[in-house]
């Protein structure tokens, strides 16, 4: 897993909320709604039952936002480790080539003295 790919499913996770306020919106719309005559004929119920689903909602908001940040948090960690892990194999490389180069060197100049190896 790569830290593109956390920030990626973090994003998804963040489309959620959007849905999900609309949702309680929706909710405190439709108790405010109600009437004192709806309110005798099973309304407070109703009311209590929005009121629970709105609380559930805010809880579900709230656990996302923290499901977020922790993903936004780890997807951090895994660019420095990334980065630190690019910087480690391109100085190998640079290495490599030096070492590589060196010993091009120290064969052409043994030709040229003609001690070949």
């Amino acid at each position: 897993m790569n830290s593109g790919l956390v920030r990626s499913l973090a994003f998804n996770c963040h489309q959620l909320l959007a849905p999900a306020q609309e949702c309680s919106d929706k909710m405190s719309t439709a108790i405010g709604g109600v009437s004192d005559y709806w309110v005798d004929m099973g309304g407070e119920e109703f009311k209590q039952h929005c009121t629970e689903w709105i609380k559930k909602m805010n809880q579900f908001k709230a656990a996302i936002v923290q499901i977020e940040s922790e993903m936004m948090s780890y997807a951090t960690e895994l660019q420095r480790t990334e980065e630190a892990e690019a910087a480690r194999v391109k100085e190998a490389q640079r290495q490599a080539s030096e070492k590589a180069a060196a010993e091009a060197a120290a064969a052409a100049a043994a030709k040229k003295t003609g001690k070949i190896k």
